[in-house]
């Protein structure tokens, strides 16, 4: 029996399993050439859905499709999922094709196309019986409820035995599989990705990755708002020039407008000053360029809210005299020269280190030490009366629930307190 560790994003989702061959997490590839992230969208059509990269391809084969005319194009549009994970509610529904489906109905399609092509991958042998899943810092823009209903929608498809695990917490994990952290190094985690900002302090202790401080998160603040900035942009000058709105409506977004806003947010990752693309607006060719400063502009609100988050923690950081010996980026959002700029302000010379291109380093934390139990079988710890001599006993419950979504058992639970009272003194 195999576990398979998932990272939903908003944008992409990658999937992580233990290569019976080296005994070692590695990243699934879904296509057979190398390519180890898979769009989070769906694609509802009159025959059912499509889902990942064939819907993915149906949006960017649309690009050249002008001639189709403007109506029949954005009702097509309106029939993509792109935020799932962003907007999943338990009790909401999307109509399609004049059929109501929950966001439950939807999570549970979309895992289940997931998971299936996870399996093409790891071979008929590798029989998936649990699954390990990374959530954002709970916050009001990530609710626990849907942390609930994603894990719902997991058990609904066949999978009784699962775990969970905060996305910065899996992230650091994942980067200690291939990277060493020493003993009583301390790491800040900055993980932007096409959602949401989560921050968190990682110290390693007694062997232990452990969070010391409360992990911060802010959701509507990822490569999704940036590129929704972009589309804001484009669509106020395209309304000056034509007279003409690319959102029908005020409401149904051009989704080929707004793939070129994200093809240019990853081209400011790179090092030129100005960057451009095109696409057409009632036959006519848009030329729509920017420079490096009008750029930083356009995404400074969304960038700063990101960059206010991580301020929160280090100064709780701080506050606690720990020290921060490494800045670690995870997402996609965080690759952007800006936010390094604005984190380097923040940290002083302190080192700043990426995983890597295929950022992937989420998915193989979901299974860097994982022992998943089943839900209901996760003991509470007894309530204790707080002494000021002691280690604050609230924090360490509260860290516990934090990172209990790591799922330990009380024994484990006992001896993390113990610890946390010898760090503290």
């Amino acid at each position: 029996m195999a576990t398979l560790g998932i990272d939903f994003g908003s944008s992409y989702s990658t999937v992580s399993w233990i290569n019976p061959k080296s005994g070692k997490p590695e990243a699934v590839e879904f296509d057979g050439v190398g390519n180890v992230k898979m769009p989070s969208v769906m694609l509802a059509t009159k025959d059912g859905f499509m889902y990942g990269f064939q819907a993915s391809s149906h949006l960017k084969g649309l690009i050249g499709a002008y001639e189709v005319p403007y109506q029949e194009r954005m009702e097509m549009m309106a029939n993509f999922i792109l935020d799932l994970k962003r907007k999943a509610k338990p009790k909401a529904t999307e109509c399609f094709f004049e059929k109501d489906y929950s966001h439950l109905e939807l999570l549970k399609l979309l895992f289940h196309h997931l998971i299936e092509k996870s399996k093409e991958h790891c071979g008929s042998d590798y029989v998936v019986d649990r699954i390990v899943f990374s959530h954002p810092v709970e916050n009001p823009y990530f609710p626990h409820e849907r942390v609930l209903l994603i894990e719902k929608a997991f058990r609904e498809i066949g999978y009784s035995t699962i775990s969970t695990m905060l996305e910065p917490v899996a992230a650091v994990k994942g980067y200690n599989l291939d990277h060493r952290i020493n003993e009583g190094e301390g790491i800040l985690v900055f993980d932007f990705g096409g959602g949401t900002i989560d921050v968190a302090y990682v110290k390693k202790h007694f062997g232990e990755l452990k969070i010391i401080v409360e992990p911060k998160g802010k959701g509507n603040c990822g490569g999704q708002d940036i590129d929704s900035l972009l589309y804001e942009d484009i669509r106020k000058k395209i309304r000056e020039q034509y007279d003409f709105d690319i959102s029908q409506n005020g409401k149904v977004i051009d989704h080929i407008i707004l793939s070129k806003c994200e093809e240019l947010k990853k081209d400011f990752s790179e090092k030129n000053e100005a960057y451009e693309t095109k696409f057409y607006v009632k036959g006519n060719q848009v030329v729509y360029r920017l420079s490096r400063d009008a750029f930083n502009a356009i995404i400074s609100p969304k960038v700063q809210e990101a960059i206010n988050v991580a301020k929160e923690v280090v100064e709780e950081v701080k506050n606690k005299n720990y020290r921060i010996d490494k800045v670690l980026l995870i997402g996609g959002s965080s690759k952007l020269t800006m936010v390094k700029e604005l984190l380097s302000e923040l940290v002083g010379n302190t080192p700043i280190e990426t995983f890597g291109k295929k950022d992937i380093a989420v998915a193989l934390g979901c299974l860097s030490d994982c022992t998943p139990v089943q839900q209901d079988e996760i003991p509470t710890p007894e309530k204790e009366e707080e002494d000021e001599s002691d280690l604050n006993k609230k924090s360490v419950t509260e860290e516990v629930r934090s990172v209990g979504v790591i799922h330990r058992g009380l024994s484990e639970i006992q001896e993390k307190y113990k610890r946390s009272k010898q760090l503290k003194t």
